[in-house]
């Protein structure tokens, strides 16, 4: 399904659910496996879904966004100072209390 001019993301959402709905509920009332049919339902529309943000990531102009690294390391880094250090382990006295 291909979007509509000015259509959302959200309405484009909405008509492939719609139209993915139809089908499987054609298919079931053709004897279909209910099961069967609402799997393969979901995995079209979660392809569909998924499409235009594929295409996005794999178009030329996404190929040339640069990712530094170095300052991602830096900017972790720094946020992680501020942050409480956290437990690794629980002690193991602690739920023989509880008992």
């Amino acid at each position: 399904m291909r979007y509509k001019e000015g259509e959302t993301f959200e309405e484009w959402a909405n008509r492939v659910s719609m139209y993915e709905k139809g089908v499987a509920l054609q298919r079931i009332a053709e004897g279909g496996d209910v099961e069967k049919v609402m799997t393969e339902m979901s995995k079209r529309i979660t392809e569909k879904l998924l499409y235009p943000i594929r295409k996005a990531l794999l178009s030329e102009s996404a190929k040339h966004i640069e990712f530094d690294a170095e300052a991602s390391r830096a900017s972790y880094e720094q946020a992680m100072k501020n942050k409480p250090p956290t437990a690794d382990q629980v002690d193991g006295e602690i739920f023989d209390k509880i008992e």
